[in-house]
C-alpha cells in the first residue's frame, strides 16, 4: 500500500486540482443526505437489516437479485452460497497487502538482493501461516468461471513480487518525503467508522481498508481482473459515514482504489504476465455522492419487498456465471447460453 503514498505525494491533487471538490454539498452530516423516513423506520424497527456500504455500491446482477438474497426480507440461507475462486481470493489478497504494510520497518535498503531477500521473507512467513487458504483457492480452480488451472500458483507469484514492490517504493518515500508528505504515520487501516445508521442508510460500523483524516482521503483494497466505476462509490459511501459520525470540518474530499489484478482472463492472454497494483486517485465530489445515494436508495427499496427482483435480461447475464447464487436462480427457471 506503499504506492499509494508515492503516487498521492507525486500528483497532490488537493494542491493541484482543489477546485474539484470546493463546492462540495452533500456531506454526511447534511439532512439531504439522509435516508428517506420509510426506510429509516424500517431499519430502527429491525424490518430490515441496515446494508453496508459494499452492498450498497457493489452492482454486479443488473437487477440486483444477488443483494436481495444477502439482505432482503426473504433472504436465503447461507447453505446457498457458492465459494467461488474470486471470493476466495479478494480476502487473501487483502491479507497480506495489510500485512506488508503494517510490518514496514522505515530502514534504508540500498540494493535490490536486500530487498529482493525481505519480500520473499515476508511472503514466505504470509504464506505459511495462510497455507489452509491457498489449498483452498487451488481447489477451486476447477469449479469457478473463468479460471484455470495454475492460476493460484500465478496469483501466489503476483503477491510476492507486489510485496518486494513495495519494499523498494519505501526506500523511494524515504528520500523524497518532505514536511507535507502523505507519510506512513498518517494511514489509518481498517478504522472504524460509526455512523448513525438511521440517518446516513449505512451499517455500523463501517470499515474502510484505510483512511487518512490529515488529508481528506478514504481507500478501499479491490482485486479482480479490471477496474470497475462502483469501485469508486465504495470510496464515496465511506466518505459519507465518517463524516455523518464527526461532523463539520472532518470532510472526506478524496478517494484512492488500490486494484490488485489478481488475474488477466484467460481468453485475453496467450502466457501469464507479471502484474503490479494499479492507483486510481479522484475527488469525491457531489455527482459521485449522488450517485452513491441513489443506489442505497434503489437498495433499501429491493430490500424491502417481499419477493426477489428479476432475473437479468438475457442480455445482461454475463455476471451470472460468477455469482455465488448461479446454481439457485438455474434451479428457479434462469436459462443460461452454454459459454455462461
Amino acid at each position: 500500500m506503499l504506492q499509494v503514498i508515492e503516487k498521492w505525494n507525486l500528483c497532490r491533487p488537493d494542491q493541484e486540482m482543489p477546485e474539484d471538490v470546493g463546492s462540495v454539498e452533500l456531506r454526511g452530516y447534511n439532512p439531504e443526505t439522509f435516508l428517506t423516513g420509510e426506510f429509516a423506520s424500517k431499519v430502527a424497527s429491525d424490518e430490515i437489516r441496515p446494508l453496508s456500504v459494499s452492498n450498497i455500491a457493489d452492482k454486479y446482477c443488473s437487477t440486483r437479485r444477488d443483494l436481495y438474497f444477502y439482505k432482503g426480507i426473504n433472504r436465503l440461507p447461507r447453505t446457498e452460497r457458492k465459494e467461488t475462486w474470486g471470493t476466495k481470493a479478494g480476502p487473501f489478497i487483502e491479507n497480506y497487502i495489510l500485512s506488508v504494510f503494517t510490518k514496514t520497518s522505515g530502514e534504508d535498503k540500498e540494493k535490490y538482493s536486500s530487498l529482493i531477500n525481505q519480500g520473499k521473507n515476508s511472503y514466505t512467513t504470509y504464506i505459511k501461516a495462510e497455507q489452509r487458504d491457498c489449498e483452498e483457492l487451488k481447489s477451486l480452480e476447477e469449479d469457478s468461471f473463468g479460471v484455470i488451472e495454475g492460476d493460484t500458483d500465478w496469483l501466489l507469484t503476483l503477491l510476492c513480487n507486489n510485496g518486494k514492490s513495495e519494499l523498494a517504493i519505501q526506500i523511494l518515500h524515504s528520500l523524497l518525503k518532505g514536511d507535507d508528505s502523505l507519510d506512513i504515520a498518517n494511514i489509518k487501516v481498517k478504522k472504524e467508522i460509526r455512523p448513525k445508521v438511521t440517518d446516513i442508510g449505512i451499517s455500523d460500523p463501517a470499515t474502510p481498508d484505510f483512511i487518512v483524516p490529515d488529508f481528506g482521503i478514504v481507500g478501499d483494497i479491490k482485486t479482480g481482473v479490471e477496474f470497475q466505476s462502483h469501485f469508486q462509490l465504495t470510496c464515496a459511501g465511506y466518505a459519507l459515514a465518517y463524516e455523518n459520525e464527526n461532523g463539520k470540518r472532518n470532510d472526506i474530499d478524496w478517494g484512492i482504489i488500490y486494484l490488485f489484478p489478481s488475474r488477466v482472463p484467460a481468453a485475453k492472454r496467450f502466457v501469464r504476465p507479471v502484474t503490479f497494483t494499479q492507483v486510481y486517485i479522484f475527488p469525491i465530489n457531489d455527482f459521485l455522492r449522488e450517485s452513491f445515494l441513489a443506489r442505497r436508495d434503489e437498495a433499501y427499496n429491493i430490500i424491502s419487498t417481499r419477493d426477489p427482483p428479476s432475473f437479468p435480461d438475457e442480455k445482461k447475464r454475463g455476471h451470472c456465471k460468477y455469482c455465488k447464487f448461479k446454481d439457485h436462480c438455474v434451479g428457479q427457471g434462469l436459462e443460461l447460453q452454454e459459454n455462461e
